[in-house]
């Protein structure tokens, strides 16, 4: 039995969007807007790399409805017109493909990450025009846009917190050098973030006409349970697990600090929230449950598997932050939810998912 979600502004059969959702993270919004009795219209960029989503779904549920649509080019003029008919709201968490280890010296990758963004509120709103009624987009953003983990220093992180130095890298164009001491191979991927942030911000304040509201979803690492892992082998920051039990790219766990975990679950529930219930406009919804270390991962896996993990870690400390939580924890309550997910249990799930 299915908890009634607490004044929704859109009741269960409405139409969601989710953009790029054979993704990580999309997929368990997927999941969680079926369970919750939504309809989903999903887009990727192809259909036949994605063809196993429907076959999940109706296995999991199986009075669902879900369709595929393909998208090849998410910063194409009128790519999305076809898939905002009847749509509800827009859960959009496609972006522009970043390539690992490339700095900031080109400035076209974070402004395609922008575009990508400003393609969509510009379709919905043009939507809006043609007599579409599409109430929420949301979109998701990272907590390495926020606040980029520095183990053991104490910050106070608000709504309005972004990473300044990398904001402040971003006003000097062709600086790599700059960008590579800050966060290396990340550098790009967080800039992206930011600069796609805020830029639909800005843009929402410039259209107050549009016919919606806008809100992003700040997830922290997302670990948790894998629904497709045979087509997501190594996905994303839930592919860290898998890799630190295997043995495998030592060296990422060399510059991965402590920070922040979100269970994929909570993530996807606080996408569908930001959606659909009453009362979150204009919010960046801050998805992170409790501070983690890689020695505790470690310490979970080799409980719980019953041996060694092969790459030898380093104390760190821990992440002294603190985000405003207070809302997050009150949208998981209106979704059903008594609270966050644990970490223990996320691990668990996450290494059980290729390992069961």
């Amino acid at each position: 039995m299915v908890p009634p979600i607490q004044d929704p502004l859109l009741s269960a059969g409405s139409l969601v969007l989710v953009t790029a959702a054979n993704g990580l993270i999309a997929s368990h919004i997927v999941d969680q807007l079926l369970h919750y009795g939504y309809v989903v219209r999903g887009t990727v960029r192809s259909l036949a790399r994605s063809a196993w989503m429907i076959p999940l779904y109706q296995t999991r549920h199986p009075n669902s409805h879900l369709e595929v649509v393909e998208i090849s080019d998410i910063t194409a003029p009128g790519c999305y017109d076809a898939a905002l008919k009847g749509v509800s709201a827009i859960i959009h968490t496609a972006a522009f493909n970043l390539p690992v280890g490339v700095l900031s010296d080109d400035s076209s990758v974070v402004q395609n990450s922008i575009k990508a963004n400003l393609n969509m509120l510009e379709a919905a709103a043009k939507a809006n025009t043609a007599g579409e009624r599409i109430q929420r987009v949301v979109i998701t953003s990272s907590s390495w846009a926020v606040n980029y983990p520095k183990p053991n220093v104490s910050m106070e992180v608000t709504y309005d917190t972004y990473d300044d130095a990398v904001v402040k890298a971003l006003e000097k164009p062709n600086s790599p050098k700059e960008a590579g001491a800050l966060h290396g191979p990340l550098f790009t991927y967080v800039a992206s973030k930011i600069a796609s942030e805020k830029a639909s911000w800005k843009w929402i304040r410039d259209h107050k006409d549009a016919g919606f509201a806008l809100n992003s979803v700040i997830p922290a690492t997302c670990i948790g349970p894998v629904l497709a892992p045979n087509e997501q082998p190594y996905p994303s920051t839930a592919g860290f697990v898998r890799c630190l039990y295997e043995g495998k790219n030592a060296e990422m766990f060399g510059w991965l600090d402590p920070q922040w975990f979100v269970d994929l679950r909570d993530s996807a529930r606080l996408h569908v929230a930001a959606a659909v219930l009453k009362g979150i406009e204009g919010e960046r919804v801050f998805a992170w449950a409790e501070t983690y270390t890689w020695p505790r991962v470690a310490k979970i896996l080799e409980e719980t598997m019953g041996t060694k993990v092969p790459i030898e870690l380093k104390d760190k400390g821990v992440d002294l932050s603190k985000p405003p939580l207070e809302r997050s924890e009150a949208y998981l309550k209106r979704m059903g939810l008594e609270g966050w997910e644990s970490f223990e249990e996320a691990v668990k799930l996450n290494i059980k998912s290729f390992y069961p």
